[in-house]
């Protein structure tokens, strides 16, 4: 199951990587999620990969898939419409791994490490999404904005003219620039 897993995610990432590259995505304001992701999926593939080395004992091997089945299946659901159901399902093979691996005589101390590992595994994953969505980089020339929800930290808008970047927290449906390029928010 856990060849199955580290198949799945080495290959969903190449193809992740392949459909960004296509849709020439590295323009976009916000395009340090994309490599955040490819990078993500090759701790993921790194951690199940770890967990197939038989020298690492069972209480070794167990918080690394339960810190892989964990990660995928959290961003298998977020990404569920694009790139999210073949993670979902290599997660379920990690987690049935993780399951098989707690079969054996553990210690129940691994099992809190395997806990804190899935933890740790989503909150870098979450971190991760809040920091990069909000690294914006403004094109030289001309007006851009935009805005999103972060997972922890709420709505937020942006503005960049020429090459000048002004954050706001909050949500905002109207932006203007007049003929002087000041940018004015009526609705907000």
């Amino acid at each position: 199951m856990t060849w199955f897993a580290l198949i799945v995610v080495l290959a969903t990432d190449v193809a992740y990587l392949l459909v960004i590259r296509a849709q020439n995505v590295e323009d976009a304001p916000a395009a340090s999620i994309v490599p955040f992701i490819a990078a993500y999926l090759v701790v993921i593939a790194a951690l199940l990969a770890a967990s197939l080395m038989r020298w690492f004992s069972p209480a070794v091997r167990l918080p690394l898939r339960a810190g892989a089945a964990g990660g995928l299946l959290v961003l298998g659901v977020l990404a569920l419409f694009s790139i999210g159901l073949p993670l979902v399902v290599a997660g379920a093979m990690a987690t049935g791994a993780t399951v098989r691996t707690l079969r054996g005589p553990l210690v129940t101390s691994s099992s809190l490490w395997s806990v804190g590992a899935a933890v740790i595994a989503v909150v870098v994953l979450i971190t991760g999404f809040e920091v990069t969505e909000r690294m914006i980089v403004c094109p030289v020339h001309g007006y851009s904005g935009g805005g999103g929800t972060g997972f922890v930290t709420g709505p937020y808008y942006y503005d960049c003219i020429d090459g000048r970047l002004s954050f706001h927290s909050g949500s905002c449906a109207t932006t203007s620039v007049d003929a002087n390029g000041n940018v004015s928010h009526p609705g907000c």
